[in-house]
């Protein structure tokens, strides 16, 4: 099973990518400014600050339809079924056919696809949160691993606020988890993550990841600067007449950000590599993330910078 699909990121990018461009020079025309102008960045930015919370609203339903359509052409009986529930957290769904153990599993960055597996295929399933200051928790999960492959569902996200571990909201978060769980290990009793695999004796840290997301944040962080940069040297006119000179600050930032981010995601395929080889490991999602945010953050940046260049 997958969590995500590369051609609907893509797809999305692409989208996102069009749609502000065009609603940009549908307003600059109504108010008489240039086809690139600073409404099309506004909504760019706003576009791809909120890609979780707008994937999530576009293609969740889509999600669930395709869940829907699945469990009745596979014949599943009684299910049961887990939401994923978390601030700007790519929602997810989870269903167990408590009659014969099959998990069917679909989410917004691949809501296409109705993937299904047998509940003696999956490991280290858990419950559990993150320890946030002060002893509380923003982020209750349930995660299990099908191959190598990690699935963390999350039961409880919050962007600020914290809870006490002994709260309702988390003893229920966990407990919805390990309900499901519980299902689970009917049908595969030693798939449980017990303690000497979680004290790291089976899963080995890959450290790559770090560094490849430090990367991909910071080209994130100069891709705007660059941007900024770009819009405010094409508000001269005649500024194309000396490119070189004029867009001197654009052009190094425009290579400093895709330096970062190319870094980051050769960094973020290494690490899904070793990843692969190794068997399961902690420390993926770095990996992972990396290469989604360098992904990102190399089109978009090539495609502004083509439209500063020739638009």
């Amino acid at each position: 099973m997958k969590r995500n699909s590369v051609p609907t990121i893509i797809l999305l990018i692409v989208s996102y990518l069009a749609a502000g461009i065009l609603l940009g020079a549908v307003c600059g025309w109504f108010l008489h400014q240039e086809f690139i102008n600073v409404i099309t960045l506004l909504l760019l930015s706003i576009l791809f600050i909120g890609f979780t919370d707008v994937t999530n609203l576009i293609m969740f339903p889509i999600a669930k339809r395709t869940m829907e359509k699945g469990l009745r052409a596979n014949n599943f009986g009684k299910t049961t079924t887990l939401f994923s529930n978390g601030t700007h957290r790519i929602k997810s769904m989870l269903c167990i056919d408590e009659e014969t153990g099959r998990v069917a599993y679909t989410s917004a960055l691949n809501p296409f696809k109705f993937q299904m597996a047998e509940a003696k295929e999956l490991s280290k399933v858990r419950s559990g949160y993150e320890r946030a200051p002060l002893g509380g928790t923003r982020y209750v999960f349930f995660e299990f691993y099908h191959g190598n492959n990690r699935f963390r569902i999350p039961m409880l996200a919050t962007a600020r606020l914290v809870y006490f571990v002994e709260s309702r909201q988390v003893r229920e978060a966990i407990a919805a988890g390990e309900n499901f769980g519980n299902l689970i290990l009917r049908f595969n009793p030693k798939g449980r993550l017990t303690a000497d695999k979680l004290n790291n004796r089976e899963m080995p840290f890959i450290k790559i990841g770090i560094p490849a997301t430090i990367c991909a944040g910071v080209s994130i962080f100069v891709t705007v600067v660059a941007m900024c940069s770009e819009f405010y040297i094409s508000s001269f006119e005649g500024w194309k007449d000396d490119l070189l000179n004029n867009g001197k600050f654009a052009f190094v930032t425009v290579f400093i950000a895709l330096a970062l981010a190319v870094t980051g995601l050769i960094l973020g395929i290494k690490g899904l590599k070793q990843a692969a080889a190794d068997g399961p490991v902690r420390g993926l999602g770095f990996s992972k993330a990396a290469t989604v945010m360098s992904s990102i953050t190399i089109a978009v940046l090539l495609l502004t910078f083509a439209l500063f260049i020739f638009v």
